[in-house]
């Protein structure tokens, strides 16, 4: 808050489990996408995470100012996670660059490896924020698939 990147928020708990729901959607869509656009199920993956992470932020009564969104919900999760969660969250930030090259840099490429190791990272990343929130949360219904 510090540095004006967040700001305080009502927790809405209901949103959380919006976001944890639609981030497992994007983890099925980056699944599906995987062998016939790699790129497409890197970003899905990606996508996975920050709305994992914008979760984390809500259910913390959290959310990102207007500049720098992305940036924001990485570093604010990490400050959350901690060091024992700094690889995943290295990745995670490599993740957003990459995403990011693939709009404004069309001509970046991702292999299939690539894309299925996102997903991986992806798939850790959701499950390590659905348990934090549960744990904050132990009620809370996530419907997930």
């Amino acid at each position: 808050m510090k540095q004006g990147l967040i700001k305080p928020c009502s927790v809405d708990w209901k949103a959380v489990g919006k976001l944890i729901q639609r981030a497992q959607v994007d983890l099925e869509t980056a699944e599906r996408n995987l062998d016939d656009d790699p790129e497409c199920g890197y970003s899905y993956a990606y996508n996975a995470m920050l709305r994992s992470g914008l979760a984390l932020m809500f259910s913390r009564g959290f959310r990102p100012e207007i500049k720098d969104k992305h940036l924001t919900i990485v570093k604010y999760t990490g400050s959350i996670v901690g060091k024992k969660y700094e690889d995943i969250m290295n990745d995670y930030d490599f993740m957003r660059r990459k995403r990011n090259n693939f709009i404004y840099e069309p001509d970046i490429p991702c292999s299939l490896t690539e894309a299925k190791n996102a997903l991986e990272t992806a798939r850790k990343f959701t499950a390590m924020i659905i348990e934090i929130i549960r744990r904050r949360k132990p009620q809370i219904e996530l419907d997930l698939k």
